[in-house]
């Protein structure tokens, strides 16, 4: 018969090995979690940049720009109809970008955009959004160039008052 200090050691020698097994494993869990993570962004990022190579993605997500005021995104997904005319700088243009969508950015969660149709007809398209706000419903319909692979807006004075942009 063996004793109770016997027992315990043996007890503790079994404990000791289960922990050796955990610690082992738990460099794999990490990897495997890391790498599921890792693809799971991968697909989402490619999924949002094929969508923006779409004119319906394109004007969707330069609409989304326009009305919640994200300079960097409303410059990059549009362009003026005539280049010439633009006299204000990124900077002024996401000055007054910032300082018209204020109040869509406070009310954010009562703003809807509805993407629409869209036609392309090789490197000019057209698409429709739909801006649901409380004080009203707006059809914008949008006219994008194809630039290499990706599609802008173009910006004029009937675009930017549907959607409110300066």
């Amino acid at each position: 018969m063996s004793t109770t200090e016997e027992r315990w050691a043996k007890a503790e020698l079994t404990i000791d090995v289960g922990n050796a097994k955990r610690v082992r494993r738990t460099p794999a869990v990490v990897i495997g979690i890391t790498g599921v993570l890792t693809l799971a962004v991968g697909a989402t990022a490619a999924t949002d940049l094929r969508r923006l190579q779409s004119p319906r993605g394109a004007a969707l997500a330069w609409t989304e720009a326009a009305v919640f005021g994200d300079c960097r995104a409303f410059v990059a997904l549009s362009r003026p109809v005539d280049p010439t005319t633009e006299k204000r700088t990124d900077a002024e243009l996401c000055q007054a970008l910032r300082r018209l969508t204020a109040d869509a950015r406070a009310n954010s969660t009562r703003i809807q955009l509805v993407p629409g149709a869209a036609q392309s007809d090789g490197r000019r398209a057209t698409s429709t959004v739909q801006v649901r706000r409380p004080s009203g419903t707006v059809d914008a319909r949008l006219a994008l160039v194809k630039r290499g692979d990706d599609w802008l807006v173009l910006r004029d004075s009937v675009v930017c008052a549907a959607v409110g942009c300066p």
